[in-house]
């Protein structure tokens, strides 16, 4: 057997691997995502699979189904936009897959206030002068950058009753609202990227994944897909064995 083929058999002893069959080895591997001051739980499926003499197949898939649960009482009562003359607060969100897309439903509590210059750069927020409650929903794919996944959002609609909407807000204000929130949230995805982190054993792999999405995982539950490949170097093997050989899971030097 040559050697491309013996390499992911051999890895099937590391971390507790599965290997269904000689091409194909599969990892289940727990990992944190570190947002802010919380770590969100997820899963790493890892799927290596051969491809040819020189490269092996990755298929990576963050199942995100933990920090699903957890994400929207961590977010409940949040400002989304929090300015002088304007807050946004959310009061409930939730999340899901749906195909190949990333749906999100929720409720934000709408506040205008009377906002005056202090100075050339300073401003006080005064009385409350209106509140709305208003339904938001939108849809977010995912972007690859740096061998990261990005969620991005695709666009978002923001709807309230008209009776409201035509007794304490001007005509434009909803979409005004949506703008500053679609930036704010922008924000703070761009400083949350998803990259997956192979454990010791496998990090000399370095694979580079090359596209990536979300993916539906049973009903709803949210998971994004990188897939990519890597190199097989004769270093990469050497660096395998060696760790292999730590592990005594492979006989060492005679």
């Amino acid at each position: 057997m040559r050697l491309w083929l013996i390499i992911p058999v051999l890895m099937a002893a590391v971390v507790g691997a599965r290997a269904p069959y000689a091409q194909q080895v599969d990892f289940i591997i727990d990992a944190t995502l570190p947002v802010r001051d919380t770590d969100l739980p997820y899963k790493l499926n890892l799927t290596l699979t051969a491809v040819d003499t020189t490269r092996i197949g990755v298929g990576a898939l963050l199942d995100l189904r933990g920090a699903q649960k957890i994400v929207p009482e961590r977010l409940a009562d949040n400002a989304i936009v929090d300015n002088c003359g304007l807050q946004v607060r959310l009061d409930d969100i939730s999340f899901g897959a749906k195909d190949d897309a990333i749906d999100l439903d929720g409720e934000v509590t709408v506040t205008l206030f009377e906002c005056s210059r202090t100075s050339e750069r300073d401003f006080q927020r005064g009385q409350e002068k209106n509140s709305i409650l208003a339904n938001m929903s939108t849809e977010a794919t995912v972007e690859l950058r740096d061998n990261c996944a990005y969620i991005k959002l695709i666009d978002l609609t923001l709807t309230a009753p008209e009776a409201q909407r035509e007794q304490i807000l001007e005509d434009d204000t909803l979409e005004s609202v949506k703008e500053l929130m679609l930036a704010a949230v922008d924000l703070v995805l761009n400083e949350t990227p998803l990259c997956p982190e192979l454990p010791a054993e496998l990090a000399s792999l370095d694979p580079v994944y090359e596209s990536g999405g979300p993916r539906e995982i049973g009903d709803g539950g949210l998971g994004i897909l990188l897939d990519g490949s890597v190199d097989v170097s004769p270093s990469t093997i050497l660096d395998v064995l060696t760790v292999l050989q730590q592990q005594e899971l492979i006989p060492g030097r005679p």
